[in-house]
């Protein structure tokens, strides 16, 4: 039986780093579902690089990307927004 981590191609560490990136991916996937955030984009985005992927996304979503709910239709919509881009309605300063 041959040893997975000797010789010059070490397939054992191609395989953790495959599974721990589709583990962040899916992480992500179902945290952007949870937040409102496009989860296919940032699930894919999680599957090209470990950790400064994940890295990237939490600095984005939970820095950058304040979030408040509408009080007219309930959608999760940016800090900034004047007017939910859902519905339409004038958004009052809290």
């Amino acid at each position: 039986m041959h040893d997975l981590f000797l010789g010059e191609q070490p397939y054992g560490w191609f395989a953790i780093i495959g599974i721990v990136l589709v583990i962040q991916a899916n992480w992500v996937f179902h945290d952007a579902e949870k937040r409102g955030e496009n989860k296919w984009l940032w699930g894919a985005f999680a599957l090209l690089n470990t950790p400064s992927n994940l890295l990237i996304y939490l600095l984005v979503t939970r820095r950058l990307g304040k979030r408040h709910t509408c009080m007219h239709c309930g959608t999760k919509i940016l800090n900034q927004h004047q007017y939910c881009p859902v519905c339409g309605e004038e958004q009052k300063e809290a």
